[in-house]
């Protein structure tokens, strides 16, 4: 079975929307129009309301650590799941 990749926004109020994580990582991250900030595209999301965490597939680490390294305020992570 493939990996997967937990990921998550903490603290999401903290998010500038600057869209770097959407930039580089639009397969996981999109902008909320209505409060502006990051979140985590439903189809990745372990529960619909939890905007802010979610699980991908080991083929988006990549892009997923990208806009980790890559965010002004540090607040996307990421951890390999264990099987």
């Amino acid at each position: 079975m493939a990996g997967r990749v937990r990921v998550w926004i903490e603290p999401r109020d903290a998010c500038i929307s600057d869209m770097v994580c959407v930039a580089l990582c639009s397969e996981v991250f999109d902008i909320d129009e209505g409060d502006g900030k990051s979140f985590v595209k439903v189809e990745w999301r372990l529960r619909p309301d939890a905007v802010s965490e979610g699980e991908v597939p080991e083929e988006l680490r990549e892009c997923v650590k990208a806009a980790s390294e890559n965010c002004p305020v540090d607040i996307i992570h990421y951890k390999a799941r264990e099987e």
